[in-house]
Parts: structure tokens; sequence; C-alpha cells
């Protein structure tokens, strides 16, 4: 996520290489990231922080308090923004000795294609200044949306885990067509085009899928034998489940030491 919200940012032009530091466990890797990125490296987090107004925090949930605890020396006065999935920011700010501004969010994985949706949630140490430079930087790499972060948990599991709920949808789609004797790559072209066609006619048409299901599905015909096989196996029950253990896995995330 990191790096996909590296190349957003350079490809709007919002910022330039030689104003983002990358760091990682590994200095090797981050060399190797900044490299690509063009971007510059550190070899600790202190260095790539020193002169730093702004901290992207994008590491593991296992990982994230313990790294901010490690450098909250020098996190005085900078603000701090969560790209970590689970870990709320009240223990970030704590984590960090209550010296650092920070803010939640949870972009998904199109940022890299600056086509992503965020969700962004400022902890009460954040100024207005400090959520205003966050919109303008995600806005750089798609929509930006405000939420308590009571909702993040569900925006997390919806939003940022969705997107592999969808291309499991694409994968199974794409092996019917192979199954009806399409090629491979014919079959992954015409899945990915129903999903981006659903996807296209949602956000651009503004009308509700249920609505938009409607029109596409004529009595006796195709559609409707297909969504008749997917209603007996309770197809939407199924995936919101799966929506609510996404949800679950984050809050529990939120509640380890």
């Amino acid at each position: 996520m990191g790096s996909s919200l590296i190349r957003g940012m350079l490809c709007s032009g919002i910022t330039s290489g030689d104003r983002i530091t990358v760091t990682s466990k590994n200095p090797e890797e981050a060399l190797v990231a900044a490299s690509n990125l063009g971007a510059k490296s550190a070899t600790t987090n202190a260095e790539a922080i020193s002169e730093a107004g702004i901290v992207f925090l994008c590491v593991k949930p296992t990982q994230a308090l313990g790294v901010i605890r490690d450098i909250s020396s020098d996190l005085s006065d900078k603000l701090v923004i969560s790209v970590v999935a689970g870990i709320r920011s009240s223990d970030i700010f704590h984590a960090a000795g209550g010296k650092a501004r920070i803010i939640r969010s949870m972009p998904n994985t199109a940022v890299r294609l600056r086509k992503g949706v965020i969700a962004i949630s400022p902890h009460a140490s954040a100024t207005p200044a400090d959520l205003e430079i966050s919109r303008r930087i995600f806005s750089s790499v798609g929509s930006v949306h405000e939420v308590n972060e009571e909702a993040l948990d569900t925006v997390t599991a919806v939003s940022g885990s969705g997107p592999a709920f969808a291309l499991l949808m694409l994968e199974a789609l794409a092996q019917g067509a192979v199954d009806g004797g399409v090629s491979p790559e014919l079959a992954t072209t015409f899945a990915a085009g129903a999903l981006s066609a659903a996807s296209t006619l949602v956000t651009e048409t503004g009308e509700s899928p249920l609505a938009l299901r409607a029109q596409i599905t004529s009595p006796g015909g195709t559609t409707e034998a297909g969504l008749r096989v997917l209603d007996h196996a309770d197809f939407s029950s199924v995936v919101r489940d799966a929506v609510q253990a996404a949800r679950k896995r984050s809050i529990e995330l939120s509640e380890k030491p």
C-alpha cells in the first residue's frame, strides 16, 4: 500500500520523489523500493522521519505500535497518517507519547491507479489543517470520504478487503467461461468486463444495484436462470458473512496489546 500511495502521489504531481523517504525493517528492500519509485531511502525509521512533517505508517498491524514506540521521541509535532487496518488512532497517539497528531485512513488497492476510495478519520489531536492536507494527499489517488472511526472496521472489510472478494468472483466467472469453451485469456477479459460494467453503472448512473440488476434481468432469460442458482446458494448471505468476518478481524487486531 505504501508503494501504491507513493506512485499515485508522484503521478498526480502533488509531490516529488526528493520529498519522499522510504524506510523498511530491511534497508535493502527500502533502497530497492525507493529506486523503483524515484524516491529517497533511509536505513532507519528515525533517519527517515528526521526532516519529515508527515509520517505515513504503512506496516503490518502487529508491528504498528512497536514501530511508533521506537520512534516516539522523534514524532513531536508531526502528523502521523496511519493506513494500518484495525489499529485505533488513540493507541497510536499513546504509543507516540501524546506528541504526534494522528489521522487514521483506509485506502483500497486502486490507489495505485489513482482510482482508489479512501476513508479518513481524524483523531482529536489532529487539526483542521491536518485534515485538509490529508484530503489533498488522498484526493490525488482517489475519492476521499471522512467517517467516524467506529465505522472504519466496516469500511476496512468492504473497501479494503472487498476487492479481494470481487476478484474471487471474477475468477469464478472466468472459470465458468473456460468451462464453456472460451480461452482463459478471453474468459478473464469478459469476466473483468462484467464486473467493471456493474461498477461503472452504479457509480455513473446513481441508480441502486437492485434497480440496475432488475433492468438486466429479463423474465425467463439467461440472467434470471443464473441468479436463481446464486439465490439458491444464498450467495448474498455468504458475501455479507465474509464482510462481517473481515470486520471482526479488524476489531480483534485493535484489541491486541
